[in-house]
């Protein structure tokens, strides 16, 4: 059967949004009165759970430390839930969200050649809209001819994907065996495999599901689909646009196999980069002047500094690049302004256990230059650009030298 829909999900395949929702949770579990910390990788982890109520709802029995569920508990994780939406679609909207590597290419490339679009998401449909429309702009958005929003439901997790999916087979005027999904959970993949569709899976960099216990091809995202030696891609040219079309067509046809798991190298670890540098932060509190910091910044040799307050709590991250941008801002004003008026309030952070590829992946994508590294919610570490380029050559050079070893005992 020919390819002739392509199904976008929201969450993940088209843009990076696991770091808005951990956002939304954060202030929505504040708001409810509960301590809870997190870091990336274990609100990653959670995405096994299923979709955001489920997932609510595990934070919350974690909070309540094996304490029994009633129906007000029930209650309360629903209206959670709801609070969680309605400040995600919030964040969505006020937020400038990049499109994944090849989406907008897919797009291009799907129209020119005659195959029908499709977008889903768990999100409500006027947010489904925005968040498609702030990703791709006027034409590419309006490339899709059908939009489907999740609706208010009492199921979740797995059963809630299946729902979506099941919702937008019957919104397709094809079979489901014409058309794919691109995909970036397990939940989601599973979901879309039950109503009958191919999936493509691109795994988000702050997902760290592992192990798809499903038949979806897996990528890092879609320019590696056309099997590219430069992983660097991020936009594709007229021919590569029509070969990733191909590529994407011979899947669905049975034609190759891909592999099931991500190509992501998994020899060098953030924690590798720790043990070379150290554990060494250097920190400022959010009350410092800004003269201070310049101050600090040329004694230490160092192009950032992570903000903690007094209890060592990660409060933010402020840079180098800051300070000109402040003064082209405030000129003579900025010696005597605090920290907290300059600092990026919302630090993205990585774990000792991610990969030295992805971390590389997610700096470059988000011109990041320093990244805290955070395990149990505690800092262990900061990782710049430098270091993690640094490591990749090491890595490369480690694997050319294998093979020229191995050449060489087979010659």
């Amino acid at each position: 059967m020919a390819l002739d829909a392509i199904i976008v999900r929201a969450d993940g395949a088209l843009a990076e949004t696991e770091d808005l929702r951990a956002k939304a949770f954060a202030q929505v579990f504040s708001e409810a009165g509960f301590v809870w910390s997190f870091n990336r990788e274990q609100f990653a982890a959670s995405q096994r759970y299923g979709a955001q109520r489920a997932r609510m709802a595990h934070f919350v029995r974690q909070s309540l430390n094996g304490l029994p569920e009633t129906q007000d508990l029930s209650m309360l994780v629903k209206a959670m839930d709801r609070r969680a939406t309605k400040l995600f679609g919030e964040l969505i909207a006020a937020t400038a969200t990049e499109p994944r590597p090849g989406v907008r290419d897919l797009v291009t490339a799907a129209k020119q050649e005659g195959l029908t679009l499709v977008f889903t998401s768990m999100l409500n449909a006027a947010d489904t809209k925005l968040l498609l429309r702030n990703a791709l702009g006027g034409w590419a958005s309006e490339a899709f001819t059908i939009v489907i929003g999740g609706a208010e439901s009492e199921v979740d997790g797995d059963a809630a994907c299946i729902q979506l999916y099941l919702a937008a087979r019957d919104a397709i005027v094809c079979e489901a065996g014409a058309c794919m999904v691109l995909e970036a959970t397990v939940a989601g993949a599973r979901g879309a495999e039950k109503a009958g569709f191919r999936v493509i899976n691109t795994p988000s960099a702050f997902c760290s599901e592992r192990g798809l216990a499903v038949s979806a091809a897996v990528f890092d995202d879609l320019p590696t689909v056309l099997k590219s030696g430069d992983r660097r891609i991020k936009t594709l040219i007229a021919d590569q646009r029509s070969d990733l079309i191909a590529s994407l067509q011979r899947y669905h046809a049975g034609l190759f196999e891909a592999s099931s798991e991500p190509e992501r190298s998994a020899t060098m670890r953030v924690a590798d980069i720790l043990k070379v540098k150290g554990s060494s932060v250097k920190t400022i509190e959010p009350d410092a002047t800004l003269k201070t910091f310049a101050h600090q910044l040329n004694a230490e040799s160092v192009g950032a500094m992570v903000v903690r307050d007094g209890a060592g709590g990660l409060k933010g991250i402020i840079s180098e690049r800051d300070l000109v941008r402040g003064f082209s801002e405030y000129g003579v004003e900025l010696a005597g302004m605090k920290v907290s008026d300059l600092m990026t309030r919302a630090v993205v952070t990585c774990a000792p256990d991610d990969g030295v590829a992805a971390v590389a992946k997610v700096m470059t994508q988000r011109r990041i230059r320093h990244l805290p590294v955070v395990k149990d919610g505690a800092l262990v570490g900061l990782v710049s650009i430098g270091d993690v380029l640094k490591h990749r050559l090491d890595e490369v050079q480690l694997e050319a030298n294998v093979l020229r070893d191995f050449a060489i005992a087979r010659g």
